[in-house]
Formats: C-alpha cells, structure tokens, sequence
C-alpha cells in the first residue's frame, strides 16, 4: 500500500485534508496540527503547489480540484484496503468442525484439515481448542477458545489446457498421473470431453474461485479449459498467491 509506505504521499494527505475540513491562513497552525516544523511544512506546500494541489487564495491554503481528487481517491484506496485486510486478519474464537471422533463437552481437541474438511479430534494440533459439547463421530462439533493456526498445505493445481487434438485417453493419462480430488471444467469444450472420459463430477460453476479456495484448503485440483482461458486462471492463482504466505503451486498441461 503506496500511501502507508510513502512518507511524501502520506503527508500529502494529511495536508489536504487539513485544508480542505479546516481553515488555515498560515503554515505555523498546519504545522501545530501535523506535528512538523514550520519549515518542514513549508516545503511541502511548495511541493504540492507546483503540483497543482493547494494553492494560496485570500490569505488561505486551500485545496484545488486536482487536490480535493487526489484526496478522495488516497481515501478510497485506504478504505479499501483497509475492509480487505480486517477480513483477512479478523479473531475467530469459536468455529465449527466435524468430530472425527466421539467427543464430550470440555475435551480440549486439535483441529486439523483433512479433505478440504476441517475436523476436530483429541491429538495434540498447533491449532487447538475445546468442545463446547458433546457430539458423535461424523457430526459437526462448536470448538470455542481457539488458539494457534490451523496447520495446512496448499493443494496443487494442474491447469490441462485443451486443444482440438485433445482425447478422453488423453484425459484419463491425466487423471491417473495427477489424482485430482476436484475436476474443475471452464467451458464447454473442457465440460464435453470431462464427460466422454467418464469423470462422474465436475465443477462448473465460479470454476477459478472454487480452485482456489479449493487448493487453500489443501485439495488436489484438474481444471480444463481452452487455451485462451489459461491466463485467467494463471492470473487468479498468481492474485490469490500475492495475499497469501502459503502459495498454491500450479503447473499447466496440454491434453
């Protein structure tokens, strides 16, 4: 985020805002407010009036229209930020999981993730908690206290890209070299051939958010689809990849 790491670019906002929601007729109260030297904030305003973004008009600093939009844009830009990263680091302390075993109110459990699925049992875990009832094996248990992180490696995501060459044998190589979870088909082509191969179940639906999400949870995943939809789903992967530590590796196949 430019504006967090950009002293210039920060002050600057600071600045406009200042002379657009108050009234300033001398750089000492700019200062005052801001926390700088006179000095320091004069050289700014030198800055951001050769820049067009504040100008000096009957006895006042005020903002111009190129200043009042470089302004609202830094905030929305923050804002955004800002919703996207609370999201991302937001507290849980209370979840659901499944009980890979009988459990009883009060056992402290591990969670785990296990098929995509997250489960609970009693073996030690870096993510922990404890069983805020009783529930039997298969059923959905409430975990409350939890502490640590769930331990989990990204599923691989092997792209097979479609020609007109490609074949239901062609298809099953590539079954059997891969051994996807998910099938995941992009148009029409990838949805005809997934189905001459006899793949039971695909997705077909949101098809590159579903592989991603599915491969942060751990799960293998086949996604086909025609040549000129393969940077897409590059572009996704390599998207989700940049706001996580934990990379999803992919690889692209021609079937």
């Amino acid at each position: 985020m430019r504006l967090l790491r950009d002293i210039r670019e920060g002050t600057f906002v600071l600045l406009l805002y200042e002379v657009t929601s108050r009234r300033h007729a001398r750089l000492k109260g700019l200062a005052e407010k801001l926390g700088m030297t006179v000095a320091g904030v004069s050289e700014y305003v030198k800055a951001m009036e050769a820049d067009g973004l504040i100008r000096h008009v009957a006895g006042e600093y005020r903002a111009t229209k190129k200043g009042v939009e470089f302004l609202q844009e830094r905030f929305r830009a923050l804002r955004t930020f800002v919703e996207s990263s609370s999201r991302e680091i937001a507290i849980i302390d209370q979840t659901f999981a499944l009980a890979a075993e009988s459990l009883e109110e009060g056992d402290r459990v591990g969670l785990f993730m296990e098929g995509g699925t997250l489960v609970a049992r009693r073996k030690a875990s870096p993510s922990f908690g404890v069983a805020a009832g009783s529930a039997a094996r298969g059923d959905p248990v409430s975990v409350r206290d939890l502490e640590g992180i769930v331990e989990l490696r990204p599923g691989k995501v092997s792209i097979g890209r479609l020609t007109v060459k490609s074949s239901p044998d062609a298809l099953r190589r590539i079954l059997l070299r891969t051994k996807p979870n998910l099938v995941a088909v992009l148009d029409i082509q990838a949805k005809a051939l997934a189905a001459k191969a006899a793949v039971k179940s695909v997705v077909e639906f949101a098809v590159v958010a579903a592989t991603i999400e599915a491969a942060q949870r751990g799960l293998r995943i086949l996604l086909l689809g025609s040549e000129d939809r393969v940077a897409e789903v590059v572009a996704g992967i390599e998207a989700a990849n940049a706001r996580s530590e934990d990379k999803i590796p992919y690889e692209t196949l021609t079937i």
